[in-house]
């Protein structure tokens, strides 16, 4: 209880003394550039769609227009819980291992369209969506431990990702890999 009343008033003094160094527009110059990055990926605009539902796809799989809509709260949602880690003090505990793993999620974020429209293999569109919930789940943990509103700001897309990857897992089982020149693990007619 002390603990707590003491890391309040040093929160509530580093506030005072040193405001936020990071504003509203540098997660949107963040969140542009990872969603630039992840177009110039692209061969075409508008091949994800149409890549998308070639496949075989879950029943409980998303429509493809569901993904823009999604991503973009997902995102919104996320960069705000970023945002307001970024400005936590530098001191806080778990606060440098919780930005690695944003880091290495946002990575794997940007370049998702690369693996999975530009090379089309649904087995690496898998690794890098179980990724990035691998890496979520535990970010939502430890933001749990600093400052709970952070915490929320991952609900979303640990929703959205709970069905992804499901998603993502039947895709690599039922169709080809041209990448990797796989046939499908499971045939359509074993299903």
């Amino acid at each position: 209880m002390a603990n707590d009343m003491v890391n309040e008033i040093k929160h509530v003094t580093h506030e005072t003394l040193f405001p936020e160094r990071y504003r509203w527009w540098h997660a949107v110059g963040f969140g542009l550039g990872a969603n630039a990055l992840s177009a110039l990926s692209l061969k075409r605009q508008g091949q994800e769609e149409q890549f998308y539902e070639q496949q075989r796809q879950a029943p409980f799989a998303p429509p493809a227009w569901a993904f823009g809509p999604a991503w973009t709260i997902n995102n919104m949602s996320v960069l705000w819980g970023n945002l307001r880690l970024l400005n936590l003090p530098e001191d806080t505990p778990h606060r440098q291992t919780l930005l690695w793993l944003q880091a290495a999620s946002w990575a794997m974020y940007s370049t998702f369209s690369y693996v999975y429209f530009r090379k089309r293999s649904p087995i690496l569109a898998f690794v890098w969506t179980a990724g990035m919930y691998a890496l979520t789940i535990p970010s939502a943990l430890l933001a749990w431990k600093i400052d709970r509103k952070i915490a929320w700001s991952f609900l979303t897309l640990l929703l959205w990702l709970s069905i992804a990857t499901p998603t993502a897992l039947y895709q690599m089982l039922y169709n080809p890999d041209p990448l990797f020149d796989s046939a499908p693990l499971i045939e359509p007619d074993e299903a």
